[in-house]
């Protein structure tokens, strides 16, 4: 079962390639590097973890919703097609060698059924498959046409270019998915648990295979509000996750709105935003209702049906949850002179 979108709303459904294989390993592996070479929580974010509920149900590694029905891996995205462009690299996450890939698959975004049929069986578009030093088995999936580093052979180190992140095989959005096995079974990096040991409430509970850097960049990476901004124009969703967020209002523009895109937004959570003019006052200010259940990607935007001035407007967003804000951005748009 997939989550739940809204009109505004991305899918994530990404599916596990039939390029993996089991992996013998030896003794846990730990200290995993960090994945991404990227800003975490400006230009890269973690859009979804593993599946930990057994059977029917979702639950994410902390018993969150960040996840859907039988998802195996940890979802690292970039923000819109644009940046596949831009090519954000994919890192060896430790010591070892390269035991598969695959590299001739087109980045193209799975937007329906007929996509996904086409996929079956490749799921994991391009994709890295290496054994770490102690036997786990890294599988990299999504990869840029093209980017991959490595072959079959090959030694790797951690922190070693193994490709770019793209948005190849069953994606709906550009991400790397990375999948551990140990003894062939999925392992979920976050909290060092099996998928069916079930999730846990407490993380001081969990064993993190990440380095203490790369537990902090994933920290930084797992935040709700993905981009936030003032456009002249009723954004539309769908040209966010190709083109990116719309450019910034200019003086003449028929409108000027403030708007955020989010992740992983809880049931019952609403959204505040604020705009403020270049004179301090309040531009526009608005809070929705709440959310009839949980989105995996949403957008919201809120303003006023006239043009901008120059000069420079504030704008503020929180994700307000049980009363509290739970998430929270600000930022200052320039609004110059056409």
């Amino acid at each position: 079962m997939r989550p739940a979108f809204a009109t505004f709303v991305v899918t994530a459904l990404v599916g596990l390639a039939a390029m993996a294989s089991p992996a013998v390993a030896q003794s846990p592996v730990a200290g995993l590097a960090v994945p991404l070479d990227c800003e975490p929580g400006v230009a890269c974010f973690v859009q979804q973890y593993p599946d930990m509920q057994p059977g029917d149900g979702v639950a994410d590694p902390f018993c969150g919703t960040k996840s859907y029905e039988g998802h195996k891996g940890t979802d690292i995205r970039v923000l819109s097609m644009a940046d596949v462009g831009r090519d954000v690299s994919v890192r060896a996450l430790g010591k070892g060698r390269v035991l598969r890939t695959r590299d001739e698959m087109s980045d193209r975004l799975a937007q329906s059924e007929a996509d996904r049929a086409r996929l079956a069986g490749q799921d994991c578009g391009n994709g890295v498959v290496a054994e770490l030093s102690d036997g786990t088995e890294v599988q990299y999936c999504h990869l840029k046409r093209g980017s991959i580093r490595v072959g079959p052979g090959d030694p790797i180190a951690a922190g070693d270019v193994i490709g770019a992140v793209g948005a190849s095989g069953n994606a709906e959005f550009p991400h790397v998915e990375i999948i551990l096995r140990r003894n062939g079974e999925v392992i979920d990096p976050t909290s060092g648990r099996p998928l069916d040991a079930g999730c846990v409430e407490d993380a001081s509970q969990s064993g993190s295979l990440w380095s203490q850097e790369a537990a902090a960049w994933m920290k930084a990476a797992d935040r709700s509000i993905l981009a936030l901004g003032i456009a002249g124009h009723v954004p539309q969703y769908e040209t966010f996750v190709t083109d990116g967020p719309p450019p910034s209002a200019v003086p003449g523009d028929p409108v000027t709105v403030g708007w955020g895109w989010f992740a992983n937004l809880a049931a019952g959570d609403r959204i505040h935003i604020v705009i403020s003019a270049p004179d301090g006052s309040v531009f526009s200010e608005s809070m929705s209702d709440p959310l009839d259940r949980a989105k995996a990607a949403y957008m919201q935007f809120t303003g006023r049906k006239r043009a901008p001035v120059a000069g420079r407007y504030g704008l503020r967003i929180e994700v307000m949850r049980d009363g509290q804000a739970v998430a929270s951005r600000e930022a200052l748009v320039e609004i110059g002179e056409n």
